[in-house]
């Protein structure tokens, strides 16, 4: 199978509806934030951890370099070493390896300050991300009319000069634009581009669309996927947000969501950088009180003080209340939507068995943590409804499983910031999935209606998942 290139075509008509506008308000409640991190210095410590995060793994899942999550964490925390990543079979030396990331983090600054600078995005700056992207990297694997694999100099800044047309593990091949087109196809893409800006294009669509048509075009022979994540990531930097972290544990959904963006559907992919964001988000907020590490006696008084400080502000109590009300709000829906769902259970299921009974309850003893991107805080806010699955034998219930939509606060200091995920529990086996794909955030910025036109989808879908995998454990 060939998937044959055609030329980038633009955004559909109705780009409006690719996303529910979540990022908007979210924004919102970032800024919010934004002061008292900075403030603290926990943002410029977090910063830094994130952008060594960036510069490691946008090398690691394109299999530049290959370290563990041990090292990796290590460089994270400490910084940039060539003694801490040591020699290991297989893999370049310990310094190609730390000056390649080096390369990666100055890309990123560079990102930081393209966008104080205001310069258009253009065809020389591009050109500028690939040379600094690649600056120790001289030569890239081409195969040659016979499909014989060899190295090539690698041209840095400069669009390929033999066609780069990967094969898959399946023996398929994808096609990418021939080297006599990607001038103009560049070209019309930076027009577009431009187009989008001038028409207020959310910026989670014009990244999806910018990463996806530029990848594409694939217009060097080498670097095309850093090259693009560096794109995107410059787009949600000048809109205020985080770099796009693509790390070893996204990659196959990342990949997925491109796959089904070259079919035409770039919805996958948007929801996937908006996924990124919030889950940095997340970090965040669960690591800025943390970040905050007194040493001395008189540090942990400053420290104590600027949580009262924070907390004192005048409206901002009032303001992070909403997110509560929110959160009641939805949970209500939540528990009137289980409520049917048990009804029809039992009347469904118990024409066949008897013995079979569904329970509600409005607490449950089980706490959800393990696999959430973030510790929850239940100490702030919690609710839970849960409806339990029995066989009835004689005077006694046997628990077969559960359902459960849990709400809590996140981050150790509450802001106003609300997660909602939902479990399956296979209570013979011992056994918890979350049946949510990810957790459903609320925060104080967004009104209730625009939190419950979201809400309602995501509900349906994470209960027939939980369904689901009742089913199948029967």
């Amino acid at each position: 199978m060939v998937l044959t290139w055609e030329p980038i075509t633009d955004l559909p008509q109705d780009w409006s509806s690719l996303t529910d506008g979540e990022l908007g308000p979210l924004l919102q409640f970032w800024n919010d934030q934004r002061a008292d991190l900075e403030q603290s210095g926990a943002l410029a410590e977090f910063n830094k951890r994130l952008g060594r995060e960036w510069s490691i793994e946008t090398g690691q899942i394109e299999g530049v370099y290959n370290l563990d999550r041990g090292i990796t964490q290590t460089l994270i925390e400490r910084g940039i070493d060539a003694d801490l990543i040591g020699n290991h079979p297989g893999q370049k030396p310990p310094e190609i390896i730390a000056a390649i990331i080096q390369d990666h983090a100055d890309v990123l600054e560079g990102l930081f300050q393209f966008v104080k600078g205001s310069r258009p995005l253009s065809k020389g700056y591009i050109h500028e991300l690939h040379a600094a992207l690649l600056r120790h990297q001289d030569t890239t694997a081409v195969r040659d009319q016979f499909g014989n694999l060899f190295e090539a100099k690698l041209l840095k800044g400069k669009y390929k000069e033999r066609p780069n047309n990967p094969k898959k593990p399946d023996g398929s091949m994808h096609q990418y634009c021939p080297p006599e087109q990607v001038e103009s196809e560049m070209e019309r893409l930076l027009a577009l581009h431009t187009e989008h800006a001038k028409k207020g294009v959310p910026v989670e669509i014009e990244a999806a669309w910018l990463h996806h048509r530029f990848t594409q075009i694939h217009p060097y022979q080498d670097g095309n996927g850093r090259v693009a994540r560096a794109l995107a990531s410059l787009l949600f930097i000048k809109a205020g947000w985080f770099p796009v972290v693509v790390t070893r544990d996204d990659r196959g959904r990342y990949i997925d969501t491109l796959e089904v963006a070259d079919e035409g559907d770039l919805q996958s992919l948007i929801f996937f950088f908006v996924h990124v964001q919030k889950n940095t988000l997340f970090k965040i907020m669960q690591t800025a009180a943390d970040i905050d590490n007194p040493r001395t006696v008189e540090e942990a008084i400053a420290s104590a003080k600027r949580v009262y400080v924070s907390l004192r502000k005048s409206d901002e109590p009032r303001i992070w209340l909403k997110a509560k009300e929110t959160a009641d709000g939805l949970m209500q829906l939540a528990d009137e939507r289980m409520a049917k769902v048990a009804t029809t259970l039992e009347s469904e299921i118990r024409e066949y068995r008897p013995n079979f009974q569904i329970q509600r309850h409005l607490r449950s003893d089980f706490k959800v943590s393990d696999g959430l991107p973030y510790p929850p805080n239940t100490t702030d806010y919690e609710q839970v409804r849960d409806i339990f699955i029995f066989d009835v034998t004689g005077q006694k219930l046997y628990p077969k499983a559960g359902i459960g939509i849990h709400a809590h606060a996140i981050g150790s200091i509450f802001r106003g910031f609300i997660g909602i995920v939902t479990v399956f529990r296979d209570l013979k086996e011992s056994i918890v999935n979350f049946a949510s794909k990810e957790p459903f955030q609320i925060n104080y910025a967004e009104p209730y209606e625009s939190a419950e036109r979201r809400f309602r989808p995501w509900l349906e879908e994470s209960l027939v998942n939980a369904l689901t995998l009742w089913r199948k454990s029967l």
